[in-house]
């Protein structure tokens, strides 16, 4: 399973998510990336059309009907294999798939690390994205609860879908669950290379700058590794603008039209879309639409193409929870409920707190020093500087990098339309962005809806790279400083286990009179503990009762505490059938990570994924560094000499 598994996921990942688009796309007269990256998209739609229109219709069959979609899938992938070889004959698109193949790679070792999601007080999202994915898998009843207390009209269904659909066809294993969604979130990049030249208008920019950034970010790879959906949502957003800009430009009904689509699909993965919809819509009906060639002829495809599109979840959810789940169960709604300042000073305080630095709130940083493990503490400090913030988010040096780099990018000549889309929407999707939040958060919020900005800054940073020498090796240094806090000692934070010599994660024992987990010397935070529990849940629980009923202690108090501890461990069990119909008890009592096949310790406590990824590290950076060194230094313009006035001639006399 260890590698037949995984390696029959990757060939459905890569086939499934392509070939059913692209077959249609190929004939449209878009660019060689624009038919990847369109391909890519149409199939994913495509794919949960088919997935969500069987769980609706057909339950019974969804097994037989997937696997003939994956067969369909790989005949239209043979019978457009000469538009595919002719895909990789341009040099955008095949060093764009390369790109995407190593950080593929790349991912999978960070995968191969870690086991145990944790960051700051981060807790619970990653195994309640796997229940919402074994709902649709598993056809739960309706109404079955979903882990944290959320309903599940709280979060849009399409990206838990498409994993259902993998799952269906290969195993509903957590390792099969983590590839699929890493495999979906990485997508990203794939637009980011598409909408590079929007940002540099007189040089083709180079792909390495932009690999290296995304394999060195912590952000993008903490959205990569980590079991949410914002990244596969930040995918559609990102070509959506694409889309948008090329539409308007070439006054093409159907560019426009695969922009609003797209952005629906978005909207679907993820509610951190509604902003670029919102600012979207706007813009199209204010500063486009009077503008476009069979403008009334277009807004009717766009509006029933996506109104039919987002009926498909909204119209079921309307029908079966009613317009209060539907539209008032996500967390910016029920958050703002429960807040009870003023929304405006909230708006304002998430909005400081998002730009300026959280180390400046000591008493936000003396909640990540309450753990004896020196490792742990430091990463959370970096954690949050890097998660919640929206400069520092794109780097230590990446950040305010671009700021400098956006306004001057506003002050360089161009189209004034496309200048003025840009001016508009950064700041509008910034600020609506965080005014959507429910929430109070000292750490700020830029974690839950920016992430595309966050992308488009990135992009931004990789074209300026291949422009100018220092900038360049800013970066470069800036990476630096960014994979050691926020990839490899997050990674590494991640990858610690309990074992025979350390105990990182102690369970409840019976202290000072009552049950309560005490922290040892090398324990972390409470949220990482907590993580660690919702892994073990099942099989830990079995333990704890087996323990209490061989504990033949004479201790009074201890016999009055054995009831309510039995009921209380015995909640953990019951969770398991009540939430995830007998899942834990059907696979060993606990969540396999696929860091877990790789726990070994090979050179200096490190496993062999660690240590090739320090390779590769090594050897990313130092290509980043000798591109660096190839880029021509900043020169300043020629002054030409001032010419001498002309003489005046005098008028000849006539003689």
């Amino acid at each position: 399973m260890l590698f037949a598994m995984p390696g029959l996921t990757l060939l459905l990942l890569i086939v499934c998510c392509f070939t059913p688009g692209f077959f249609i796309v190929r004939y449209f007269r878009w660019s060689p990336l624009e038919k990847l990256c369109g391909g890519i998209g149409l199939s994913l739609i495509l794919l949960y059309l088919i997935s969500w229109g069987v769980y609706c219709f057909a339950p019974a069959s969804q097994t037989a009907i997937f696997r003939g979609v994956a067969a369909a899938s790989l005949a239209l992938g043979i019978l457009a294999s000469r538009d595919i070889v002719r895909l990789f004959h341009s040099f955008r698109a095949r060093r764009a798939i390369f790109g995407y193949s190593f950080l593929l790679l790349w991912t999978l070792l960070v995968l191969a690390i870690i086991r145990n999601y944790s960051g700051a007080l981060w807790y619970g999202d990653w195994l309640e994205h796997f229940q919402r994915t074994l709902f649709f898998l598993r056809h739960f009843p309706v109404h079955n609860r979903i882990l944290m207390g959320y309903a599940l009209p709280a979060r849009p269904p399409m990206m838990n879908v498409l994993a259902a659909f993998f799952l269906a066809l290969t195993a509903d294993r957590f390792e099969i669950f983590q590839l699929v969604f890493a495999f979906l979130n990485l997508l990203m990049f794939l637009p980011c290379c598409l909408l590079m030249p929007a940002f540099a208008r007189w040089s083709r920019p180079r792909i390495l700058p932009l690999v290296g950034i995304f394999a060195l970010s912590p952000v993008v790879m903490e959205n990569v590794t980590f079991t949410w959906t914002k990244a596969l949502g930040a995918f559609f957003v990102v070509l959506t603008l694409w889309f948008y800009l090329a539409g308007r430009r070439k006054k093409d009904t159907l560019r426009m039209t695969a922009a609003f689509v797209t952005l629906s699909a978005g909207l679907l993965v993820h509610f951190s879309a509604g902003p670029y919809v919102a600012f979207l819509a706007l813009h199209y009906l204010v500063a486009v639409f009077r503008a476009r060639p069979g403008k009334w002829r277009e807004l009717a495809v766009i509006a029933a193409a996506c109104g039919l599109f987002l009926f498909t979840w909204f119209g079921w959810s309307l029908a079966v929870y009613g317009a209060q789940a539907t539209f008032a169960s996500n967390t910016s709604v029920t958050s703002s409920e429960k807040y009870q300042g003023d929304s405006l000073e909230k708006i304002a305080g998430n909005l400081v707190d998002s730009i300026l630095p959280a180390m400046r709130h000591s008493s936000l940083m003396q909640v990540f020093d309450d753990q004896p493990n020196l490792a742990g503490a430091i990463r959370d400090r970096a954690f949050i500087s890097y998660q919640t913030n929206l400069i520092f988010g794109m780097g230590v040096f990446g950040g305010p990098l671009v700021l400098w780099l956006l306004l001057g990018l506003w002050r360089q000549p161009g189209r004034r339309a496309e200048k003025w889309f840009w001016r508009l929407l950064v700041p509008f999707c910034v600020v609506a962005g965080i005014a959507v939040v429910g929430e109070r958060n000292p750490g700020g919020v830029a974690h839950l809806t920016l992430l595309a900005v966050e992308m488009l800054g990135l992009t931004l940073l990789a074209v300026a790279f291949s422009r100018r020498r220092v900038v360049a090796y800013v970066i470069t240094a800036g990476c630096i400083v960014d994979f050691s806090l926020g990839v490899f000692l997050q990674a590494h934070v991640e990858s610690l286990e309990n074992t025979p010599q350390k105990t990182i994660f102690p369970g409840p024992s019976f202290t000072n009179g009552e049950f309560q987990v005490v922290p040892g010397p090398s324990s972390l935070s409470k949220s990482a503990m907590g993580n660690w529990y919702r892994k073990h849940q099942y099989a830990l629980t079995r333990q704890l009762i087996r323990d209490l009923d061989r504990d033949q202690r004479e201790d009074p108090a201890f016999r009055r505490m054995v009831p309510a501890a039995r009921a209380q461990f015995q909640q953990g069990l019951d969770e398991d059938a009540e939430l995830f119909h007998g899942w834990y008890a059907r696979h060993g009592g606990e969540v396999t990570f696929l860091g877990d096949h790789f726990a070994e310790p090979s050179v200096a406590g490190l496993n062999a994924p660690a240590c090739l990824l320090l390779v590769l590290a090594l050897g990313l950076i130092g290509a980043l560094w000798k591109q660096a060194a190839h880029v021509a230094p900043l020169k300043k313009l020629p002054t030409r000499p001032v010419p001498a006035p002309a003489r005046k001639r005098l008028p000849r006399r006539r003689r």
